[in-house]
């Protein structure tokens, strides 16, 4: 709406400046005419011409200045910016734009074991706190170094994007992956981007780091990160295969659970659930053997499971189904890869989800 405005108040004025020189060139040149001799109309027209032409002119020359002075007291407000939080609160920013520069942040500082920079990018309220200094210690002394130069995977957002409060608060809550040196690492991050009345909470109140079995641990709720009564804001967790059975499936982490040797294939599976039908049907059932992976979905009557099957080439594949209910009615199911979900071509698609 504000760009129609926009668009709507040139309007406005180029209309006026286009009367105005209108106006102004018949008052002027019927001062010159016989009829027009001792009448004030001419001059009237040119006047009014003149007054037509002068708002338009006002309106840019005030624009001007304004654009002049705001750049100019940015520019000075940036060259005394110390971390991106900074530039929040005092600059309207877009979502996209503090999403990627406080990633970039808190991934670089932490390589470079900058840690004073790194700790400013958190809100002024925790860096309050009495345990703040040895936890970012602690966090930097377990950081796996390099994942600045890492390409960004699968970035999902836990929160509707652009999220405003009543009171004009902005946060976000985030999850995305990388690659190291051939081993995966999660990151969940929450952060505070607008906070008009409260400036020291602007700012990052989550960071956390994990590998694959930790993060497999933490979405199950089985990590110290996950109890929300221990007020964990920031970590770097990495548990043994030992310690978590945990596999990489679509290119996220679970916790596994091992079962028989799976000998169905994709082509036998895609012949099996053409037509639907239930999770637990003895012909299905005896075929997939006892799920892996088991995920009763929030708020919802529904499941999800995940079964291994036969693999390709020497890599693993599975098959993801949602149900909706324990082993009930199949209501979508899609091939999976360790790093990719193949969602063109699912093996069955319920007509009301497509």
């Amino acid at each position: 709406m504000t760009f129609v405005y926009i668009l709507l108040a040139i309007a406005v004025m180029a209309i006026l400046f286009i009367l105005g020189i209108i106006l102004l060139i018949r008052g002027f040149l019927k001062r010159y005419l016989a009829e027009y001799a001792g009448k004030n109309t001419p001059k009237v027209l040119m006047t009014t011409g003149i007054v037509f032409i002068s708002l338009p002119v006002i309106a840019f020359v005030v624009i001007a200045l304004w654009s002049i002075t705001s750049s100019v007291s940015t520019i000075y407000n940036r060259a005394h910016y110390q971390c991106i939080p900074d530039v929040w609160r005092k600059e309207t920013v877009s979502q996209s734009r503090a999403e990627e520069e406080i990633i970039k942040a808190l991934l670089v500082y932490a390589d470079k074991g900058d840690k004073e920079a790194f700790e400013k990018n958190f809100t002024p309220e925790l860096q309050k706190r009495k345990d703040f200094d040895k936890t970012v210690s602690q966090f930097l002394s377990l950081y796996p170094v390099g994942l600045s130069r890492c390409r960004i995977n699968d970035k999902l957002r836990l929160e509707p994007v652009n999220k405003v409060s009543e009171d004009g608060v902005k946060s976000e809550s985030l999850s995305f992956s990388c690659v190291l040196d051939g081993a995966w690492y999660f990151m969940y991050l929450n952060y505070c981007y607008r906070n008009p009345d409260e400036p020291d909470k602007v700012g990052v109140t989550n960071f956390m780091v994990m590998n694959l079995e930790a993060a497999a641990a933490y979405r199950s709720g089985a990590s110290p990160g996950a109890d929300p009564q221990k007020h964990v804001y920031l970590l770097c967790d990495f548990k043994s295969s030992r310690e978590v059975d945990a596999r990489l499936i679509g290119g996220r982490p679970y916790l596994w659970f091992p079962t028989d040797t799976p000998t169905v294939t994709a082509d036998e599976l895609r012949g099996l659930v053409k037509n639907g039908g239930r999770l637990d049907d003895p012909a299905l059932k005896s075929r997939l053997g006892e799920p892996n992976v088991g995920i009763k979905q929030n708020d919802s009557a529904e499941y999800g499971y995940i079964y291994e099957i036969a693999s390709e080439n020497g890599e693993p594949r599975y098959v993801y189904f949602q149900t909706d209910a324990e082993f009930g009615r199949i209501l979508w199911s899609y091939l999976c890869t360790p790093y990719e979900v193949d969602y063109d071509k699912p093996l069955f698609e319920d007509k009301a989800y497509r």
